[in-house]
């Protein structure tokens, strides 16, 4: 077997906006119909917590669907991967500007999120195959920079057009940015996985078993997950306890979530910098540090100050600080573990991170209402497991 040498691999690496470009797909999508669905609501004649079905069927196929396709991608390779997932992200987007009921109109979603997931999943795993554990962590740091921008531009988009054009229009806008995506990944984008092959059913599903008995692959991918659930949770409930419980307006809300975003990015910036020279354990140790003392810093502040936006959210712009060096230095650890089974790696890795961060978000949609102070235990304990998770794969790796 020929080993290609450093400079052939990097050779066979997708431009970095390209990478950034499908990552966004999935994140964008989740966001942008948002601001219409009290408008899908009333054009549906149906229910609003139907409605928000919408938002349920898009989780569920995104987690699923990473699962799926993380392996598939092992034997046929990445590039054939994304790009039927560009069509079926187009697909979805073209079903749902046209779908009549609220049945059509879940489906198109659940099409939407099967493309998007999968974009989402092999953008990690394209990284990994061509670049090396350090090496990946800083550029999973640039595309996780560029995602963020998604989320945070997607309601104002899909706010816009659903006042000036209908809300059909929001996905005639996904079609024309995917169909844009889709243009420049055909000559763009090269295939990426080391080894190829085909298989039965079996084989493809038998990288599962060998991640799951990794104990390294394991402990990094419950460190993300539990980083990441504390960010759910602060999603699910800070909401409610500044309009609420603080009795501060919505606008309140959004100009100081800004500054959680870009606590983000600013830890996003920090591995994409330095993520060469500090390796993704150095990033997840740091980070995880970090956001562990802020979290902590939000939680005393809770019981021994009166409890205002400034002092629930100037501790989580650090958290979110610690949250943007964790998140891709786990993900190219955890990719590391393994790296010849880094499709099906990336698959479980999404799909846990995912699972667990929706649950957290239902868990505290329940629980805020009847205790607040329970947003930020809650999140010291899912940052606090992150860091035992960490530390357990180190023990494991050694």
């Amino acid at each position: 077997m020929t080993v290609e040498t450093p400079a052939a691999i990097a050779r066979r690496r997708p431009p970095l906006p390209i990478l950034i470009a499908i990552s966004m797909l999935q994140p964008f999508a989740l966001n942008v119909l948002a601001p219409a669905t009290p408008a899908l609501s009333r054009a549906l004649r149906t229910d609003y917590a139907t409605i928000q079905l919408t938002l349920t069927f898009y989780l569920v196929s995104v987690a699923v669907t990473q699962l799926v396709v993380g392996p598939v991608s092992d034997r046929v390779g990445r590039r054939p991967c994304v790009l039927a997932a560009i069509v079926l992200f187009l697909a979805g987007s073209v079903l749902g500007a046209f779908a009549t009921s609220i049945e059509a109109l879940l489906v198109a979603r659940v099409v939407q999120a099967a493309g998007g997931g999968t974009c989402f999943a092999l953008s990690r795993a394209m990284v990994r195959d061509t670049a090396s554990a350090a090496e990946s962590a800083s550029l999973i740091g640039y595309i996780t920079m560029g995602m963020v921008v998604a989320p945070m531009l997607a309601p104002l988009v899909g706010g816009f057009l659903d006042a000036h054009f209908g809300w059909r229009s929001i996905f005639a806008a996904c079609a024309v940015l995917t169909l844009a995506v889709g243009l420049a990944a055909v000559p763009l984008l090269p295939e990426t996985a080391p080894h190829r092959g085909r298989g039965s059913f079996a084989d493809i599903a038998g990288g599962f078993p060998v991640l799951v008995r990794d104990r390294t692959f394991v402990g990094y991918t419950l460190s993300l997950a539990a980083n990441s659930a504390a960010f759910f949770a602060f999603i699910a409930g800070a909401p409610y306890v500044v309009v609420d419980v603080m009795g501060r307006s919505a606008d309140v809300y959004g100009v100081y979530f800004v500054g959680v975003a870009g606590g983000y990015m600013v830890g996003n910036f920090i591995t994409g910098r330095f993520g060469r020279r500090l390796g993704g354990e150095r990033l997840v140790s740091y980070g995880t540090l970090v956001s562990l003392v802020c979290v902590g810093v939000a939680l005393v502040l809770a019981f021994l100050l009166p409890w205002t936006p400034a002092t629930l959210f100037l501790p989580l712009i650090g958290n979110s600080v610690g949250n943007g060096m964790t998140i891709p230095g786990a993900t190219a650890s955890a990719l590391s573990a393994r790296p010849e089974l880094a499709g099906t790696a990336a698959g479980i890795l999404g799909s846990t991170q995912l699972g667990i961060g929706a649950g957290m978000a239902a868990l505290m949609g329940a629980m805020v209402p009847a205790w607040p102070p329970i947003l930020v235990v809650a999140m010291f304990a899912s940052v606090a497991l992150g860091l035992l998770s960490f530390r357990l794969a180190l023990r494991r790796k050694a």
